[in-house]
């Protein structure tokens, strides 16, 4: 932003003699602003930075640059560049304590300003052509004025910094403060009124903030005290808690998914478990028939062994004794020595009875192969009897273990039975004690789901719940059926506006409407007849306040 002040009356507007003054500087506008005030017939520009004076350089030339470097800032590293610019005429700086014997040596500075800083030498400085002003005002604002005022010097050179100083501000006022003021100057008397209304102003202003600091700790008082107020609250789509609440009814019911997917599994499982045993029975008959025959097959052959062994008994008996051989071996002998009979008959009967021993043999081991025969068949019978028994529930593997190989087939297809039917009892056990949990899991959350589809949360959704929001301090005033209440000023000139509806479980942590604290609480449905009245800030219980 520029500031390029304006001639005064006393040049025309299109001169060639009027100077053109550039201002650098933190405190450019000051400066720049102060020469005006002292009516200069110049040109004056000023720019805060380096990079704006550079802008103005370009445009064309400045018979005067005016530096202020008084605080020994970082113009002093720009003051040498500026020094060898052809377009300036002179170069003055005002240098600080510092920067002041560093600025007096560098070439092309043609003056350089100490403190204290004077704006009338600053002034000619510059070449600026200084008007006094008082000699122009009128006589009656030179009123009350002393006279040596006028013509000393010093205190011209006084009001001229502290208008210096005081620009800024007086530049930063409102426009409407600065048009009043121009207006004051131009009509007689207006002055005095406008000091009367800035005083009513103020005494204005003044008394309102007593009635509000007044208000302010009624509020603070009530609010310690009170025990019937709540802050009113409108649920709809998209409030946070109605968004929680949907949240939570989404994951009951993707929960109550899952319980119930786990219920079908349970049932399937527990079918199939049932299926498993239905298979077991059927291969038990099956296997158990097969046992059967051969239960039977085992009696039918020890039958057969018992009529061999008789039959072979009955034989061996016939040859008699060993002792009746063995004493008709001794007659024949004898018999032999005496000549009673001839050698030939005696070799033939001695063949005979050799024969007979031959004979005796071979039955005594038919008759011992028969009667193992015998033995290995009523094993093999208690074997079939016992896994029978097994098939038909028994638990035990011990008589399997120790069968015969020829039955091993059988003794198999006993332990499959045996298996499917553990696996199946497991099963059908754990799925049974599983449906009765899921059950009651699934209940539990069928429950949750109705209950909170029945609170103002859930039905926000579909259209707006007007509730309150009660602190854990004031919960015992608000009771179903009660009046509602909401004032035009917090506590005064109240109108009954509804009454309290069901509470609502759960807590709840909001911020204190008047002193913006955390504070906990549980939320009420109001029943409001002015929709209005949810737009309140607090909404009071059973009367108004202040019983007006």
């Amino acid at each position: 932003m520029t500031i390029k002040l304006v001639h005064t009356e006393n040049t025309p507007v299109e001169t060639s003699e009027r100077a053109r003054i550039l201002v650098m500087g933190q405190a450019a506008r000051g400066l720049a602003a102060a020469l005006l005030r002292l009516r200069s017939t110049a040109e004056i520009c000023a720019a805060d930075t380096g990079a704006e004076a550079l802008e103005f350089l370009r445009s064309g030339e400045f018979d005067h640059v005016l530096v202020d470097n008084r605080e020994d800032g970082a113009l002093a590293l720009t003051i040498p560049a500026l020094a060898r610019v052809k377009s300036i005429g002179k170069l003055t700086v005002l240098a600080g304590p510092q920067s002041a014997e560093t600025i007096l040596a560098i070439p092309g500075v043609d003056d350089v300003i100490q403190s204290p800083y004077n704006p009338i030498e600053i002034a000619k400085s510059l070449g600026v052509e200084v008007v006094d002003s008082r000699t122009e005002d009128q006589p009656e604002d030179n009123l009350g004025r002393r006279e040596h005022d006028i013509d000393t010097p010093e205190i011209h050179g006084e009001v001229e910094r502290a208008s210096v100083e005081t620009v800024e501000e007086e530049d930063m006022r409102p426009v409407y403060l600065k048009a009043m003021s121009a207006l004051a100057r131009v009509i007689p008397g207006l002055t005095p009124i406008l000091s009367l209304l800035y005083k009513n102003i103020a005494l204005t202003l003044l008394a309102a903030l007593f009635v509000a600091f007044i208000s302010y700790g009624v509020m603070i008082a009530y609010f310690l005290i009170a025990g019937d107020w709540s802050t009113p609250l409108q649920l709809q789509r998209g409030h946070e808690t109605v968004i929680k609440a949907e949240r939570e009814r989404g994951e009951l019911q993707v929960k109550r998914n899952l319980v119930l997917q786990q219920m079908a599994d349970a049932q399937g499982k527990e079918e199939r478990a049932q299926k498993d045993l239905d298979r077991a029975d059927v291969l038990a008959q099956i296997v158990g028939s097969t046992l059967d025959q051969e239960i039977e097959n085992q009696k039918d052959q020890e039958v057969l062994i018992d009529d061999d062994l008789k039959a072979l008994e009955g034989v061996l008996g016939s040859y008699g004794s060993k002792a009746s051989r063995q004493k008709e071996r001794e007659r024949l002998r004898s018999a032999f020595k005496r000549r009673v009979i001839t050698r030939r008959n005696f070799q033939q009967s001695m063949l005979n009875l050799s024969e007979i021993e031959e004979n005796i043999v071979n039955l005594n081991e038919r008759i011992s192969r028969k009667q193992n025969e015998q033995r290995l068949g009523s094993q093999a019978k208690a074997y079939l009897t016992q896994l029978k028994a097994q098939l038909s529930g028994g638990t035990s593997n011990g008589v399997i273990a120790t069968g015969k190989a020829e039955f091993i087939p059988i003794a198999n297809q006993v332990i499959e039975v045996q298996q499917i039917r553990a696996a199946a009892n497991s099963d059908l056990t754990e799925a049974t004690a599983a449906k009765s949990t899921l059950e009651n899991s699934i209940s539990v959350l069928t429950n949750s789901i109705k209950e909170l589809e029945s609170t103002p949360m859930i039905r926000a959704l579909e259209q707006p719940v007007n509730v309150l929001f009660v602190p854990y301090d004031n919960i015992n005033s608000y009771e179903a059926g009660e009046p509602l209440y909401t004032c035009a000023f917090a506590i005064f000139w109240c109108t009954k506006v509804g009454t309290v509806g069901d509470g609502i479980g759960g807590e709840i942590v909001t911020t204190h409407p008047f002193f913006g604290k955390p504070i906990r609480g549980q939320f009420v449905e109001a029943n409001l007849t002015e929709k209005s009245a949810a737009q309140e800030e607090i909404i009071h219980v059973g009367r108004p306040p202040l019983f007006f």
